[in-house]
């Protein structure tokens, strides 16, 4: 490890003392911390020298901090502060003492199929979150995925992201272990660089092992350019979900919400993932004896200064004798000073003088209240995640008002929680100001790709098929259509709507299924041509002769459409790909691992992506481009 910068005791702020060094990275030091105020222990960051030394990366680091301290999620580690003192500058965030998703894949321990896609479905979401609010993570790893002291996981490090940027090489095989392929060519990380990061990291948190092995860093990086994610037994209903997670193509990869919902699909419950079961807590042990109340924040008066008066010390009846003035009392430490009670004589004239004030500031203060003087300015709340009623209740105690604008679909914010706010929180407002927010309406519907094996089916196999994809499926006999083909009877297209062949469609959706009626009819015309002996010209006859004749069939063929849709291929091996292509009469070249030739078939097992994409309208009898792999 790096030696560190700061010695334990040393404090930031006159607020935050250190306690330990947690580590030393490529962009911050990290320090266990006292928060000297709230008594609570934190996490000190402070910018490595090298890094704070680019002014460029102090502001960035600045500003995540203040975007980064309002996000409230129930997945990403929160941000209480940050500041600068003596040329560094550093970050406070929440102390997670469960360690890291990293300890768990070093102990040896795999997680089950459940638990990994219920520990994924979280820490998606939180990616969901980032991308929503503009954020990239960028190198999302194990060790960027820590626990609480409940064992509920946390995106860490979300104030760092990008900061080291240009100034950082990253030359060893941890330092790209998690690298997209977008990555791997240099180019700058995505959203979708995220996704493929948490892909690869859920492969391994189920199986124990790396998708891609290499040497160096390169050989590893080369791998992952072109070659999907091994497909292994022990994934069992992650494995698709995975290979859509990590299409080397960032363009058709998954988006955090599609991969959030596609991993809820996986697990029996909505509850969240837990690194270990949380302890029954005694029933009595919730229960303990309350201190007796010491003080209310003030220190009480005495009787005697309740019931007495400056003349208290003389005797009833008889003349005051001289007046000594007592020396104050000092009161106890910590507690607020005794205030000298006015003498008698002076007691009135100093409360007419009083009411007087009061009453010349209140006509004041209307005047300019009207006047727009005094108009009270706050800084916007965060409403974000909350409900109608709860962000209502919030923003009522600085006399804002709320609107909602429209609704949106949501996969991370439940239905009738906020999703956005105008103006943004932090934002400067005047009192009486209205706060407009766009509500969720819920979770986006769920999208299943139509498999395009039902192709050929009998109109029962292919409704099965779909029911297990919550599709619904109807074949009515008005819906048929000819097809050279299919045979008779079987599937040979479907409609969603009025669209012809979709490739995918919503969950709970209705298709119509399409049976061929067979080839069109074939329509053959004769012309009988009778020739006379003796004679140049011919006569058409359509009566019986004994005349030598010589008959010419002219035949009309089957017509076919101009073009298609072409199918979704993606993950078929070959007997599938020769199925539905021929299906929809079209040929195909391959490209990639194991491609073949114009005369051999090649060795691939799986198709990769295709040219064009899914759901392009191609010619009839057209070639496409398979990119295939081993």
């Amino acid at each position: 490890m790096m030696p560190s910068s700061f010695a334990p005791g040393h404090e930031f702020a006159g607020r935050y003392r250190l306690i330990e060094l947690l580590g030393v990275g490529h962009t911050v030091e990290a320090y266990r911390a006292d928060d000297l105020t709230l008594q609570r222990e934190v996490v000190i960051k402070v910018l490595n020298a090298n890094l704070a030394s680019h002014e460029e990366v102090r502001r960035a680091f600045r500003d995540q901090i203040i975007q980064t301290a309002i996000f409230r999620h129930p997945h990403i580690a929160r941000v209480y502060d940050g500041g600068q003192q003596a040329g560094s500058i550093f970050m406070v965030s929440e102390y997670l003492n469960g360690g890291s998703l990293e300890d768990i894949l070093r102990s040896g321990q795999v997680l089950s199929v459940e638990e990994t896609a219920r520990l994924g479905r979280d820490v998606a979401s939180a990616l969901a979150y980032l991308h929503e609010h503009g954020i990239v993570h960028g190198e999302l790893s194990p060790n960027k995925i820590l626990f609480d002291a409940s064992g509920h996981a946390r995106v860490s490090d979300v104030a760092l992201t990008g900061l080291a940027g240009p100034h950082r090489h990253f030359t060893t095989r941890d330092d790209v272990r998690y690298f997209s392929p977008e990555q791997a060519r240099g180019d700058i990380a995505t959203a979708a660089s995220d996704v493929y990061a948490l892909g690869l990291i859920l492969f391994e948190t189920a199986t124990g092992a790396t998708p891609f092995e290499g040497a160096t860093a390169e050989s590893m990086l080369r791998e992952r350019l072109l070659g999907p994610l091994p497909s292994r037994p022990e994934l069992g209903g992650l494995d698709i979900v995975l290979a859509q997670a990590t299409v080397p193509d960032a363009l058709v990869r998954l988006t955090a919400e599609e991969l959030t919902q596609r991993l809820s699909g996986v697990v029996s419950d909505n509850g969240p993932f837990l690194k270990y079961d949380e302890p029954t807590p005694s029933l009595l042990g919730s229960f303990a004896p309350a201190e007796p109340r010491q003080s209310v924040g003030f220190r009480p008066p005495s009787p005697g200064q309740i019931v007495s008066s400056p003349r208290s010390s003389a005797t009833f009846g008889q003349s005051p004798g001289p007046r000594h003035r007592a020396p104050p009392r000092r009161s106890n430490p910590g507690a607020f000073e005794d205030l000298s009670p006015f003498s008698a004589g002076r007691r009135r004239p100093v409360y007419l003088a009083a009411a007087v004030l009061v009453i010349l500031l209140a006509v004041g203060g209307g005047f300019a209240w009207k006047l727009g003087y005094l108009t009270t300015k706050h800084n916007a709340p965060s409403v974000y995640g909350l409900t109608l009623a709860e962000a209502s209740t919030l923003v009522k105690n600085d006399g804002l008002k709320l609107s909602v604008t429209k609704h949106v679909a949501s996969a991370t914010i439940k239905a009738g929680a906020i999703v956005s706010q105008t103006p943004a929180a932090g934002t400067s407002v005047s009192g009486g100001s209205t706060l407009s927010v766009t509500l969720s309406s819920g979770p986006p519907p769920v999208l299943e790709t139509v498999p395009t094996n039902i192709l050929g089916m009998s109109c029962a196999a292919a409704t099965t098929a779909l029911a297990a994809l919550h599709v619904t499926a109807t074949c009515p006999t008005t819906s048929s259509i000819a097809s050279s083909t299919v045979a008779t009877g079987l599937v040979a297209g479907w409609l969603s709507g009025i669209t012809k062949n979709p490739g995918s469609v919503p969950q709970g959706s209705s298709l119509i299924l399409e049976t061929s009626s067979g080839p069109l009819a074939t329509t053959t015309t004769s012309t009988t041509t009778t020739t006379v002996p003796g004679t140049s010209t011919t006569t058409p006859t359509t009566t019986s002769t004994t005349t030598p004749t010589t008959t010419t069939p002219t035949t009309t063929t089957t017509l076919h459409p101009t073009s298609l849709a072409m199918p979704n291929l993606t993950g078929m091996d070959p007997a599938q790909v020769y199925t539905a292509l021929k299906a929809a009469g079209l040929f195909y070249s391959t490209k990639g691992p194991g491609a073949g030739t114009a005369t051999t078939a090649g060795t691939w097992t799986k198709v990769v992506s295709t040219i064009p994409a899914a759901g392009t309208m191609v010619p009839y009898k057209s070639t496409v481009t398979l990119n295939v792999t081993k």
